[in-house]
């Protein structure tokens, strides 16, 4: 298929200092339908406006977020109201207000930390992209009506005008870098470059004991958070291992899956980001269950906090967490055993070489230097 014209600025004269403007006004804790990338946003605003080659970042943010304080000298802020104004507000700030916000900064670049451009109009600045995954695309195929029709159509759209509009565009992984690519060559539109920045995660002040028995397992209502395996796999597995500690379970689960009656189980809706870390951090394993991901934070978060994640062997996992971790087979029981009980025994020497490693592997200095770098190209 022919590749479809390209809507890209011309190149930015890169010997002014670099300046930009960041757009996350959209973004909201209870409306959110993924924490982790309203944490990263929040992570990568934080540290991209510590970066000594960034002169000038204006933050387009709301009063809900808790932004850096004391502020950065490079970093100012402007509150927007509108995208919390219902979904008419939102809309419209997807498609036209965020593009005059960032015209009125100044700056040559407005970056998009969740990855959406405007299908309604061109950007009358340079745009850098951060697409998180693909995983809209994966349940047209997968999932075709799990997933509200009108919800599909427009971040499919969103997302086609980001490959036309990016000068750049950056990824978690190299896993969502291969999807983003296949998804401009489906559609028949010339990718940007696309650039792996990863994320960061910030060193925990100290590594807690964990003198209780407690297993902490994420999930949610949609499809490819195996939230019925999950629950039924740990359920199996206490029954038969005789497990007596407690089990959180953190997350809503879809209309048709509960879980068990036992005293042993202990279920939560969406937790407050420091409930969550105390949660976490008397936890001895953490299990995430899921098809896909275009990162996988959670296991990485476990690990920093000295806790053992058991987690599903998909290709994100895979390249993030680098041989660390108790890995299962999405499906299979015997794999799913082996890896809690592997999980149970892992010392707390092999826990810190672990979480040396992965910090090592996802610092936010590593990231933001990235991102930098490909700006200044």
């Amino acid at each position: 298929m022919a590749a479809h014209g390209s809507d890209r600025q011309p190149l930015y004269d890169m010997t002014m200092p670099l300046a930009l403007t960041y757009a996350l006004a959209d973004q909201h804790f209870e409306r959110t339908k993924s924490v982790g990338i309203l944490n990263v946003s929040l992570g990568l605003l934080r540290h991209l406006s510590q970066h000594p080659q960034v002169e000038s970042l204006t933050a387009l943010a709301n009063p809900t977020l808790p932004l850096p304080s004391p502020a950065p000298a490079a970093l100012q802020v402007r509150h927007y109201r509108l995208p919390l104004r219902g979904r008419l507000g939102r809309l419209f700030w997807d498609q036209w207000a965020v593009y005059s916000a960032a015209r009125a900064t100044g700056h040559p670049w407005l970056f998009l930390p969740k990855g959406f451009a405007s299908f309604l109009r061109r950007c009358p600045v340079r745009v850098a992209a951060y697409v998180h995954d693909t995983i809209p695309l994966y349940y047209r195929e997968h999932y075709p009506h799990a997933y509200p029709a009108g919800e599909a159509w427009y971040f499919s759209r969103c997302l086609q005008a980001t490959l036309r509009q990016a000068a750049v565009v950056f990824t978690n992984t190299d896993y969502t870098r291969q999807c983003v690519q296949e998804a401009a060559r489906r559609w028949g539109l010339s990718c940007p470059p696309v650039v792996v920045a990863g994320i960061g995660f910030d060193e925990p002040p100290a590594v807690f004991a964990h003198p209780q028995d407690r297993i902490l397992c994420l999930t949610g209502p949609w499809p490819h958070k195996l939230a019925r395996q999950t629950v039924d796999f740990l359920e199996r597995w206490r029954k038969e291992e005789d497990f007596h500690g407690s089990i959180e379970l953190v997350g809503r689960l879809p209309a048709d899956v509960s879980a068990p009656s036992s005293s042993v189980w202990h279920t939560h809706d969406r937790l407050p980001e420091a409930v969550f870390r105390q949660l976490l951090g008397t936890a001895r394993v953490l299990v995430y269950a899921s098809e896909i991901e275009g990162f996988g934070m959670p296991p990485v978060e476990a690990v920093l906090a000295g806790v053992t994640p058991v987690y599903s062997d998909i290709p994100a996992h895979r390249e993030v967490m680098d041989g660390t971790g108790c890995p299962f087979t999405n499906g299979d029981y015997a794999s799913f055993v082996h890896a809690m009980n592997k999980a149970r025994g892992v010392t707390q020497d092999c826990l810190t070489a672990w979480r040396t490693q992965l910090l090592a592997r996802h610092h936010w200095n590593l990231v933001t230097a990235r991102i930098v770098s490909a700006l200044l190209v």
